[in-house]
């Protein structure tokens, strides 16, 4: 699967509505998981871009 980054901020938008888990061990049901080529990305966005 190829990386885009674009992709990095729309799954972390995803993640904060609840819709997507960023991992396995994250997930609660009716959610979707963050592809693995991108958790480690969207992790550090959400780190670097928390609110607050």
């Amino acid at each position: 699967m190829k990386k885009y980054a674009y992709m990095i901020p729309i799954y972390a938008y995803l993640v904060r509505a609840g819709k997507y888990a960023i991992s396995d061990k994250d997930k609660t049901d009716g959610q979707k998981v963050v592809p693995a080529i991108y958790q480690e990305d969207v992790a550090l966005y959400l780190a670097e871009h928390a609110a607050g």
